[in-house]
């Protein structure tokens, strides 16, 4: 899929671009041809002999090397796609400004529209929400960069907050669906993708959930944004957060969930949902301890102490039905995921079909536990209500057959 494809590779002085190695190794493996340039200051905290051993091409990385001294023409002319990774405070802002004093800010200059441009950053959050370099973001949108946003964590200074760059997986995956096409989609799709597990709270400190990353659901989400479609992201707090999208929302629980699908399909003509949360089917109702009764969920932590507790929980409705009850647009497309743990093909197509019927939904995609390793889920199952119309081995392959199916079902013309 991405073999010879040509990426340009820009590195600047920050403590994360040692990402920027892991992310040479993943597109070098998948069949890029991979060229770097690189800041001076970024060679302080990666070599040229790391750089070169893995993509097998020289370093750029003075505008005044002999017989480079046109590579900031002829290296963007070269290229499929220009990315810096990581992007400091410093680079964006004089790329903003229009300063073009090293190879990648030249490179930056030197481009025409029809490459694509990202730009990852990474430096402090006091630097990534200074209004100088929110303004220099904006800019970049608008001259035609796609900046990605940047993950929230514990930074290298010692501080916590946003500013840290995007794991390289995460960048990688951006890069393959923009890839993919250079042209957008046919028609361009208002999205919302839920993401993630509810967290149904008990006491304060101990809640029932279950085994969901949202790593599926941000994955569909960098490549239906990267191809163009307006995709907004309802995720849980904890969920893996895509590369980029027009907005992220949370939910924490059942009922935070439900009011904000509510809310956004109230007010939102959204042309697809993707329901991919794993929404828990009951939430605590009554906690029994000794001769105590305490409704639930409850502020005050349960004690230790207690020799036997139960607890009762109430059913949840299916959220996934009221899609279409919710929605201000009612020609939406409406794709539900099942998640089982059985060996059994026959039991999984049964738990399918039930869902088809149940939910109203145009499709399901079906995927079990004995095909998830470390938090990673491979093998997916297209269905809709006339039985299994595809699969795919990653979450990627299976964002090209969604897209495949809605340009080719479309629901506004029926």
């Amino acid at each position: 899929m991405l073999k010879s494809k040509k990426i340009l590779l820009g590195i600047t002085g920050s403590i994360a671009a040692y990402k920027s190695l892991y992310l040479i190794s993943r597109l070098v493996q998948n069949g890029c041809d991979v060229k770097v340039v690189t800041t001076k200051s970024a060679l302080q905290f990666v070599g040229n002999a790391s750089i070169e051993g893995l993509t097998g091409n020289r370093v750029y990385n003075d505008l005044f090397d002999p017989g480079t001294v046109m590579s900031h023409i002829n290296l963007i002319k070269w290229c499929d796609l220009f990315i810096i990774a990581p992007a400091t405070a410093n680079v964006i802002n004089k790329i903003a400004s229009g300063i073009a004093d090293d190879l990648p800010t030249s490179l930056a200059l030197a481009r025409d529209n029809s490459t694509p441009f990202l730009v990852a950053p990474a430096m402090n959050t006091n630097m990534y929400f200074n209004p100088a370099t929110q303004a220099s973001i904006k800019k970049l949108i608008e001259f035609g960069a796609d900046v990605l946003p940047t993950a929230e964590g514990y930074l290298a200074c010692g501080d916590e907050g946003a500013g840290k760059l995007l794991e390289p997986e995460i960048i990688f995956n951006v890069v393959k669906a923009k890839l993919l096409k250079k042209e957008k989609a046919k028609r361009k799709l208002k999205i919302l993708i839920t993401a993630g597990g509810t967290k149904e709270n008990i006491d304060g400190v101990r809640y029932i959930t279950n085994l969901s990353t949202g790593k599926t659901a941000s994955e569909l989400a960098n490549y239906f944004f990267a191809r163009g479609h307006a995709v907004d992201y309802l995720s849980a707090e904890d969920a893996m957060r895509p590369g980029m999208v027009n907005n992220i929302y949370r939910f924490a629980d059942f009922e935070s969930l439900d009011n904000r699908m509510k809310l956004l399909l109230g007010k939102n003509d959204y042309d697809v949902v993707v329901h991919n949360a794993a929404v828990s089917d009951f939430s605590p109702a009554l906690m029994t301890a000794g001769n105590i009764k305490l409704d639930l969920p409850s502020n005050k932590k349960i004690s230790s102490g207690v020799e036997n507790v139960s607890i009762i929980l109430k059913r949840n409705h299916k959220i996934l039905a009221r899609i279409r009850e919710y929605s201000s647009k009612k020609e939406i497309t409406v794709v539900g995921f099942k998640f089982t743990n059985t060996m059994n093909k026959e039991e999984r197509k049964e738990a399918v079909k039930k869902l088809l019927t149940e939910s109203n939904c145009d499709l399901v995609v079906q995927n079990d536990l004995s095909d998830r390793t470390n938090g990673v889920q491979r093998n997916f199952y297209l269905y809709d209500k006339n039985g299994i119309i595809n699969s795919s081995e990653d979450p990627f392959s299976l964002a090209m057959q969604l897209e495949n199916y809605f340009e080719s079902n479309r629901r506004d013309e029926k």
